[in-house]
């Protein structure tokens, strides 16, 4: 298998990088060669990420089987913490 050298990456790219590896319990080398084949091979992945978007719910306390629905619910920006869009 081959290798390559990046220099200069960016510190606040290399803290992204790192950030993202620990929460996919992964190493930044396996995250990125992850990413560059999906580029290079043209095998981006695109839509919805159910494990992100379930670990969101847990984290503000929403189950499938939760309260029935009502009008505070139908808050935008409960939506956008809900779908991870902001914290």
């Amino acid at each position: 298998m081959s290798a390559i050298t990046i220099r200069n990456i960016p510190e606040d790219v290399h803290d992204a990088l790192r950030k993202l590896a620990k929460e996919k319990h992964q190493s930044v080398e396996s995250l990125v060669r992850e990413a560059l084949g999906e580029l290079a091979l043209g095998k981006r992945r695109g839509g919805i990420d159910f494990e992100e978007v379930r670990r969101v719910h847990e984290k503000h306390g929403v189950f499938e089987d939760g309260p029935p629905w009502t009008d505070d619910l139908d808050d935008p920006a409960l939506s956008r913490r809900l779908l991870g869009l902001e914290e």
